[in-house]
């Protein structure tokens, strides 16, 4: 996409699983800061689910959670989170509280619930509709770069948005860290929500490293047929 470049980064198994095994997560985000992006685009499941992971019981929002952080460090990014159906409601903090995310910005739809919007403008969350039933992820991208000068995103995010952004033509770069585990039968394939064109999705390898741990580490750029 002219004007802005996005890399998708995921974790996943041998067998190309993202769950149900445990990833390095500190090669995964020493990896990601190498990209120099300027925000992070994620799933709003991956954050839902994440949040479910670490924290059993959701804290309490404190006043400071009314307000826009602004004693984060430049080193940190914002988040876009696409979110039309409000799925983080009240647990939206929890993010924002993250030490390596500077500020959390929401995209809509025209049928986001009205009571989502206002818990967002309460706490003055970034919010913009880019869409009618669907966030609409070009009109977002192209959102971004002009409104935040954004030029590099990374994604962290699960199968439904990589795939919609790959079926789109949006990616640019593949990033994949592997581990050395087979999930098996119970694997969550990254790709398996993927319509890939007849004969697949080509891509050209750009790196290859042997990390710790056994782990490897490929980028790919993604070829879309013309």
């Amino acid at each position: 996409m002219e004007g802005i470049k996005v890399r998708m980064h995921n974790a996943i198994s041998l067998d190309g699983s993202i769950l149900h095994f445990e990833p390095d997560l500190r090669q995964f985000y020493q990896l990601s800061a190498v990209f120099n992006a300027d925000m992070v685009l994620v799933g709003s499941n991956t954050a839902k689910t994440g949040i479910e992971m670490f924290y059993p019981a959701i804290p309490k929002e404190e006043s400071a959670d009314f307000i826009k952080p602004l004693d984060k460090s430049q080193h940190c990014l914002p988040w876009i989170i696409p979110d039309s159906k409000g799925i983080l409601k009240d647990v939206l903090h929890v993010l924002r509280r993250y030490e390596h995310c500077r500020d959390i910005i929401v995209l809509l739809t025209e049928k986001t619930p009205v009571s989502y919007i206002k818990y967002l403008e309460e706490r003055e969350y970034d919010h913009h509709v880019v869409g009618h039933d669907h966030v609409d992820l070009r009109k977002a991208l192209e959102l971004v770069s002009q409104r935040y000068g954004a030029r590099t995103i990374v994604t962290d995010a699960g199968a439904t948005l990589n795939c919609q952004l790959l079926e789109q033509r949006l990616v640019d770069e593949i990033s994949l860290l592997v581990s050395p585990v087979i999930v098996g039968d119970i694997s969550v394939n990254l790709f398996t929500k993927l319509h890939s064109p007849k004969g697949g999705l080509k891509l050209e390898l750009v790196k290859q490293e042997v990390l710790e741990n056994d782990c490897i580490w490929l980028l790919y750029r993604v070829r879309y047929e013309q």
